[in-house]
């Protein structure tokens, strides 16, 4: 099996006209529909979020730059036994299949404060089939709720969607990281939101921390 850095690095792609490059037709809708709007930045991470339709909870965008090159990135964040060190409340996480060279499907079960119980999910992650330059890449991100039996210490979300958006420059990565969660369940609006909000934020935050400003001396 090709090992995952090989596969992200396959499939780096361009992404500077706009996030994630070219939205799918109701994500440009929605975009339109909606400005983002910035609500917080500390220590490099800047958080937006916006209203989606239908739903109770925003859609948000976590923003900064890490002191890596992207293979460097990559190859820290492709591990799913190493997603507990920078994905925040992680209790399990392992890698379930790569259906193809431009996908990879991951199962993650987040802990939540007691007495709301844990929430899991199965995600897809899928590069475009494209290469045009290896300082770039934009990898989808699709929950799968249906793809595994329901687990009895968890409630299975019931909606995931996002993009990571990557690109290198004088040895740093800027990352852009959309997430829109439907938690699922009976989980009280205040804590929804406010973990929907934090959990992007604190990923780049982690993944600033590990690498440290090494590329500033």
């Amino acid at each position: 099996m090709m090992r995952p850095s090989r596969w992200w690095s396959a499939c780096a792609v361009a992404c500077v006209a706009a996030f994630g490059g070219a939205p799918a037709p109701s994500e440009a809708a929605a975009a339109a529909a909606e400005a983002w709007k910035v609500v917080g930045e500390s220590n490099g991470v800047t958080v937006s979020t916006r209203r989606v339709d239908g739903s109770s909870y925003p859609e948000v965008r976590a923003s900064g730059s890490v002191c890596a090159s992207l293979a460097t990135l990559v190859d820290y964040i492709e591990d799913a036994a190493g997603f507990d060190r920078w994905i925040p409340d992680t209790i399990e996480a392992r890698l379930l299949e790569q259906p193809s060279a431009l996908e990879q499907i991951f199962y993650i079960r987040t802990g939540m404060p007691w007495p709301v119980k844990a929430r899991d999910m199965i995600y897809r992650l899928t590069a475009p089939n494209a290469t045009v330059g290896a300082h770039a890449m934009s990898v989808s991100i699709e929950g799968l709720p249906d793809y595994l039996p329901p687990d009895p210490d968890a409630v299975r979300m019931t909606s995931v969607r996002g993009r990571w958006n990557f690109v290198e420059a004088a040895g740093r990565t800027r990352i852009d990281l959309d997430m829109h969660f439907e938690p699922g369940g009976n989980i009280p609006g205040w804590l929804a939101n406010r973990r929907i909000i934090a959990t992007p934020s604190k990923m780049i935050a982690n993944l600033k921390e590990h690498f440290g400003d090494a590329c500033m001396h």
